[in-house]
């Protein structure tokens, strides 16, 4: 990956947003995402395409459900990069808001 891919991956809301809660985790269902981030699935599923295609994020799937994780695999640079952002925006709007709806999320469960 280049940076250009790599922050071009980044420069959508959306993906920024899940790869901030997946950074919060060891990963997440297409469930929580649509619940926290209050978005279709149809939304959600694209996004994480494009994630996936860049490498930033694995997928697995558990019965109907599909489960995201970082990749545990990604470059050192550009682990530490995502990391430092993360712990960064962590701070600030909507991702206060994503952080306090996922510990509400995580407490009630879906799948």
């Amino acid at each position: 990956m280049n940076a250009t891919d790599f922050f071009k991956t980044l420069s959508d809301a959306t993906r920024l947003r899940c790869l901030f809660l997946l950074s919060q985790c060891k990963s997440l269902c297409v469930c929580d995402f649509m619940a926290i981030l209050e978005a279709p699935q149809s939304r959600i599923s694209r996004h994480f395409k494009a994630l996936r295609d860049a490498g930033l994020v694995l997928d697995e799937r558990k019965d109907q459900w599909v489960h995201y994780r970082l990749n545990p695999e990604l470059a050192p640079q550009w682990r530490d990069m995502l990391k430092q952002n993360m712990n960064h925006i962590r701070g600030q709007q909507p991702f206060v808001h994503d952080l306090e709806r996922l510990k509400v999320y995580q407490r009630d469960g879906c799948c």
